[in-house]
């Protein structure tokens, strides 16, 4: 792979950890809440998969390698980036996770079209989440 791409990629994967992150502090959550909840971890692979469609990479390939660097950087645990795309793989037939997917890819693409549109979503539901305890 040439430097070129994987920087991109890298710089792929800090924005999308990045714009979760924020979210995620503002919802009180951490990052063992991000494989603990099935519509947090599908928001989140919501997220990283619109990036790495909004970006044209390769599924199979620099889209893969770009969620997974993505993951480790939200968890801060670079290793573990690998395997919690795995697991996030295993969760597709998850209806929870297909739900929280759907927003996070929403809200990916909303901020791609307009950088006033900042992902919300996540905070929201943990929020919620929050309160009904």
């Amino acid at each position: 792979m040439n430097p070129d791409n994987m920087n991109r990629i890298d710089t792929l994967a800090n924005i999308g950890s990045s714009l979760l992150g924020v979210q995620m502090e503002a919802g009180e959550l951490g990052p063992a809440d991000v494989s603990a909840d099935n519509w947090i971890f599908g928001y989140c692979f919501g997220m990283f998969e619109a990036m790495a469609r909004y970006a044209n990479l390769d599924q199979y390939t620099d889209g893969m390698r770009m969620m997974s660097a993505g993951f480790g950087r939200l968890v801060g645990e670079p290793a573990q980036g690998g395997v919690l795309f795995r697991l996030a793989l295993e969760k597709q037939e998850d209806n929870a996770f297909q739900e929280g997917a759907a927003v996070g890819e929403t809200d990916l693409l909303a901020w791609a079209k307009d950088a006033n549109a900042l992902p919300a979503n996540l905070t929201r539901y943990a929020r919620r989440k929050a309160d009904q305890v």
